[in-house]
């Protein structure tokens, strides 16, 4: 089974709903501590042993070339690619990198704004199934701002649903995935109806049976900064996050 080092983040948005604490940066370079939050997910990633790592811009491509450009990532293959069309759904940002990607090969994609520990990103490189990967909450008790989270519904161990507005779930999108070219084949279907979210292309990979759930562990933090209340909770957990840094190493 071919081995995944390859990770692409997709920092192209605007980040809206935190502009009343951000500056009119991304918002993946607002600092949450002693980092800013791309600096947080580049060290999991790193852990992680993914150290090929691409960055998709749009909005504030410039400011983002700029904090990264002095980083301290010794082990780590950093580069960049623009979307121009930053302004519309994530699914175009992903696709932008399909020339990027080799025959044959899996990688990963996270969002600029999730907090993942390495446990959880070397689990789902690593994962024992030809299908494309995603990772899942089981435990909604563990997930902030419900309400806000992408729903995932399973059943017999495969997802069968996913969106914002799902009424039946029993699982949340933790904004990770293991993904091959037939990510792109399934985004193209959607593009041709005129959806371009990467929701509408994973819809495609689930109605295809191309698509596997992988459940995190329990005691796992993970965290969707999506918003101020978001923001002021990874602040209040940035201490366990670090502790599953060490761990991790």
């Amino acid at each position: 089974m071919n081995k995944c080092k390859r990770a692409i983040v997709l920092a192209a948005g605007k980040g809206t709903r935190v502009r009343a604490i951000a500056t009119d940066v991304p918002k993946c370079l607002m600092h949450l501590g002693s980092k800013r939050i791309i600096e947080w997910i580049i060290e999991s990633l790193s852990i992680a042993g993914i150290n090929d790592i691409t960055i998709v811009t749009g909005f504030g491509a410039r400011a983002m070339h700029q904090a990264l450009k002095d980083g301290n990532y010794p082990r780590v293959n950093l580069s960049y690619i623009h979307n121009p069309k930053w302004r519309e759904p994530n699914g175009i940002s992903l696709y932008c990198v399909e020339r990027l990607i080799g025959a044959g090969e899996r990688f990963l994609t996270l969002m600029s704004d999730h907090l993942l520990p390495p446990q959880i990103i070397r689990s789902v490189a690593s994962a024992r199934t030809s299908k494309c990967v995603l990772a899942v909450e089981t435990n909604l008790g563990n997930v902030f701002d419900l309400s806000d989270a992408t729903k995932v519904r399973i059943a017999n161990g495969h997802a069968v649903a996913i969106g914002k507005k799902l009424r039946r779930y029993n699982a949340v999108d933790c904004g990770l995935f293991r993904f091959d070219a037939r990510v792109f084949r399934a985004l193209e279907d959607a593009f041709q109806t005129g959806r371009k979210a990467l929701t509408d292309g994973v819809r495609n990979l689930i109605k295809n049976g191309d698509l596997e759930v992988l459940p995190i562990s329990d005691n796992s933090f993970w965290i969707d900064i999506d918003t101020p209340k978001a923001y002021h909770m990874a602040l209040n957990e940035l201490e366990r996050f670090r502790l599953q840094l060490r761990k991790g190493k």
